[in-house]
């Protein structure tokens, strides 16, 4: 058994390679999307069910629980301004050679592309050609209506031209602001210029003072203003990180923050006041940096399986919203109960198994192989070795 797992954990731990593999990150990303996942179910089952429920959803713990809204993707954000700005760190810190930037950027187009441009067509396919595709209207489901949304999609645009339409993939709407991100890194991470106490106070006072800014100023249409916060608190978890600063606490007090941070995460509805927020980003905060740093939280969330399906993440956040809506517009008639919470566990022991196989096969076909920087090169050599093979030997006449 332990040598299967092994072999499981080789075949899909994350490929990296500018920077040291962290476990546990991909344990929080675990956390990430197994949010974003039971929220999106959790509005599949009440909005789809072909009844009414005995009692209102509205009325059980259950579904103010999963009633999770986009904190999972904020969680996401975290997690991307802590990878991103590690290389960058350690270049400011000496302990790593300068990050050239086209080798940055190209880093993200190789990486990120492929697999988003495969979904992104598959999902505009979907919706064009399958029937019990059921988030857009059968009227608005014409060529003519679709592809400008998938051209502004593949441009990364859609949330600026469409404001007020869903992507063909209703996700994709934080990958879009994943790009603006990626494309000022190299702006943010000259804050490492500064002295230890100045760039860590430059940062806190940001997000903060973000989160105040963002609660007075909407504009109608989301960016990186928008979540900015969450981004630059990966920043200074990664300074921090690498700076080797490390709180020693009780381990049973460690365990304890660590709860409080997760309940508080879960449950806190960020859109009611900027000082919720405030409060959202001092225990995630709390709950990553626990998990960076201390053993019991680093073990927690470096338990393989934990870690194989964080490592899925992109992959699952990519497919899961078009598989549920694919696979339960067929299954949401078969039911067991008219109870809220039978129903929506029926609905999720259908769902969830589906969603963790395609996205298995897709992240071992697609999405890992990309996470090989050199994948294009080798490409391309095996192209051009299968047309080699292909073209028959130039045929030569003896000559008398």
């Amino acid at each position: 058994m332990k040598f299967m797992w092994n072999n499981i954990y080789d075949h899909f731990r994350r490929k990296t390679n500018t920077t040291a593999f962290i476990p546990q990150i991909d344990g929080l990303r675990f956390l990430a999307i197994f949010m974003v996942v039971l929220f999106h179910i959790n509005i599949f089952v009440t909005n789809k069910i072909p009844f009414t429920f005995s009692q209102s959803a509205k009325d059980y713990w259950l579904y103010n629980f999963l009633n999770t809204d986009r904190k999972g993707v904020l969680l996401f954000f975290v997690i991307s301004g802590f990878i991103l700005a590690l290389p960058f760190i350690k270049e400011s810190f000496g302990q790593e050679k300068p990050v050239e930037l086209k080798k940055y950027y190209l880093r993200r187009l190789t990486r990120l592309e492929p697999p988003y441009f495969l979904v992104m067509i598959a999902s505009f396919l979907g919706v064009l050609l399958l029937p019990s595709h059921g988030f857009i209207s059968e009227s608005s489901r014409t060529f003519a209506n679709l592809f400008p949304s998938l051209a502004a999609s593949l441009v990364y645009l859609h949330n600026l031209i469409f404001s007020q339409n869903l992507s063909l993939n209703p996700v994709a709407w934080s990958l879009e602001i994943e790009v603006q991100f990626y494309l000022i890194v190299p702006l943010l991470v000259r804050v490492f210029k500064f002295s230890p106490v100045v760039r860590r106070t430059i940062l806190s006072t940001a997000i903060l003072g973000f989160v105040f800014l963002q609660h007075q100023i909407k504009p109608g249409f989301y960016s990186l203003y928008n979540y900015i916060q969450y981004f630059l608190l990966g920043l200074l978890l990664a300074d921090l990180y690498l700076s080797q600063i490390r709180v020693k606490i009780n381990f049973w007090l460690a365990i304890f923050l660590g709860l409080i941070s997760l309940g508080f995460i879960w449950l806190a509805d960020v859109r009611t006041s900027p000082y919720v927020e405030c409060l959202f980003v001092a225990f995630v905060f709390m709950l990553y940096f626990l998990a960076l740093t201390c053993e019991a939280w680093i073990k927690v969330f470096s338990i393989r399986p934990l870690v194989i399906i964080g490592g899925m993440c992109y992959t699952i956040y990519l497919l899961h919203y078009n598989l549920i809506s694919l696979v339960g517009n067929k299954t949401i008639f078969f039911n067991v109960s008219r109870s809220y919470p039978a129903a929506y566990l029926w609905h999720s022991l259908i769902l969830i198994p589906i969603i963790l196989l395609v996205s298995a096969v897709f992240y071992l076909l697609i999405e890992r192989p990309c996470m090989d920087k050199d994948w294009p090169v080798k490409l391309w050599r095996w192209v051009k070795n299968l047309i080699n093979k292909k073209t028959p030997p130039p045929v030569v006449f003896m000559q008398n």
